[in-house]
């Protein structure tokens, strides 16, 4: 990461050329440093040299209307605006082109400027006309992003209305949000009533209930597709005693090495790829299976699904996306619909993100341009979480990984935690009982942030993988834990 001194010496001594060019080579590193600025008065300091210098340089409209310039405004706007200035804010203000951000910026300094306690109710209208403008550029959608505001200031003014003992004032504002004429005229309040339930639903963890997990219809119709025919009818299978030539001890032990495999090598006459659908066929459903039990015990993912904007799942280690498969299957069952989310594999192993973008190619979840795959969690574009309505960081058995390094995961997940500090954030843990494999977990809890345990237990977990199967049902204890960051 770029330190800030850095940054703002290198501006300073920097052509508009060089700046731009800088800029654009290092838009990522530049966007972790201000997700990571604490507001010191060192760091106001800096980030207001650069902006003097920005000032002095006289930019042409064409050179300050350039992406990179405008990122950088956009930056600094972001900073100043945590800081809470705003005379430096509005000078970023007046530097951005007419855009959702400046919108919002503009709404923000509106009631920042307010002289007395009561303009937040007789300049109530005037703020949600200025803040709708930011709903929309024509190409995209930040409604998600406007009501989180919209509910930012609703929870700022109530407090300090409060602090100043205006009870009968907080009551005339908070009545302005419930006012039927006022939500029939505006949209932005019509919106925001039937998402309320986003920023004020508690959370809630339901009861395990005893059963046999089984797949549904959609997901044997799948795995018999992806992977079962496959496996069954390859000329080198006897099944199913031996599956693509290889008999069950060697490949658990040897080719697939009870998970932990090098999935992108071969092995003998096996392909990568074959590897990964003999993982598929040993290991995937019964993490399907214990996903399920997972979803089923938390309300939060199903509230937000179809709901103003988008439920980010974020799958590291996310193999052929077996998580992903069974939130898809869990949202289906509820609204016997297509499900959509926006999904972020991440894999170490390129053989297994070729999988998981199959098996998300099905007939249920509605692909349109939500699918992205990584190789790490650290290459994550957090552009694309913008209009996030609640974020899901799973890790199902991603701890068991010799090769995890946990001190980085946490702090990847801290760079997203702070780029979108005012969304619901949870991490979803589960894994073995085996203490020796949940070291890393325990570890990796101590390098997060402030977070609150929603829920822990260790299950037993029964399923057959046949549908109305008469056999015995396999059974694993698997430990769960849902943590919530603050």
């Amino acid at each position: 990461m770029i330190p800030l001194s850095d940054f703002s010496g290198k501006i300073i001594q920097s052509t508009p050329a060089e700046i731009t060019e800088f800029i654009s080579g290092n838009r990522n590193l530049l966007k972790l440093m201000f997700i990571n600025l604490d507001i010191t008065k060192d760091n106001t300091d800096r980030c207001s040299s650069i902006l003097v210098h920005l000032g002095v340089l006289q930019l042409p409209q064409e050179e300050e209307e350039s992406n990179e310039i405008q990122f950088l405004y956009k930056e600094l706007g972001l900073y100043f605006k945590k800081a809470n200035n705003k005379g430096l804010v509005s000078n970023c203000s007046n530097h951005l082109t007419e855009n959702i951000f400046k919108n919002r910026l503009k709404s923000w300094l509106h009631h920042k400027l307010y002289l007395s306690a009561d303009s937040h109710c007789k300049l109530f209208e005037n703020y949600v006309v200025k803040l709708s403008a930011a709903i929309t550029d024509g190409d995209e959608d930040y409604e998600n992003d406007v009501l989180r505001d919209l509910h930012s200031y609703y929870l700022e003014t109530v407090a300090l209305l409060e602090r100043l003992n205006l009870h009968e004032l907080k009551e005339q504002f908070q009545q302005l949000f419930e006012n039927d004429e006022l939500i029939e005229k505006y949209q932005l309040l019509n919106i925001y009533q039937q998402n309320k339930h986003q920023f004020t639903a508690e959370v809630v963890i339901g009861e395990g209930i005893e059963k046999i997990y089984e797949p549904s219809v959609f997901a044997e119709e799948l795995f018999e597709d992806k992977f079962l025919r496959y496996i069954r009818t390859h000329e080198d299978t006897v099944w199913y005693q031996v599956l693509l030539g290889y008999d069950t001890y060697t490949i658990r032990k040897k080719i697939i090495n009870f998970g932990q495999a090098h999935f992108d090598n071969t092995y003998g006459s096996l392909t990568a790829n074959d590897i990964v659908k003999l993982y598929s066929y040993f290991n995937m459903r019964k993490h399907y299976y214990s996903t399920l039990h997972l979803l089923e015990r938390f309300n939060r993912i199903h509230n937000f699904h179809q709901t103003n904007g988008r439920i980010k799942f974020i799958d590291v280690g996310c193999g052929p996306a077996t998580s992903a498969i069974a939130l898809i299957d869990h949202l289906h069952a509820i609204n016997g619909d297509s499900v959509s989310f926006d999904y972020f594999g991440v894999d170490y192993y390129t053989s297994m993100r070729e999988e998981a973008a199959n098996m998300m190619t099905n007939e249920v979840y509605l692909n349109d341009g939500s699918v992205m795959y990584i190789k790490r969690l650290g290459n994550i574009d957090y552009d694309l979480l913008s209009n996030a309505n609640s974020i899901y960081i799973n890790t199902c058995y991603l701890f068991a990984s010799d090769s995890l390094d946990e001190e980085e995961l946490a702090h990847d997940v801290m760079n997203i935690r702070r780029a979108k500090e005012d969304i619901p954030f949870y991490i979803l843990f589960q894994n073995t009982t085996e203490h020796s494999k949940n070291v890393k977990y325990n570890a990796f809890k101590g390098f997060l942030g402030d977070f609150k345990v929603l829920f822990g237990e260790s299950s037993l977990i029964r399923y057959n993988n046949r549908r109305n199967s008469y056999h015995p049902p396999t059974e694993e204890t698997v430990a769960f834990e849902i943590l919530e960051l603050l």
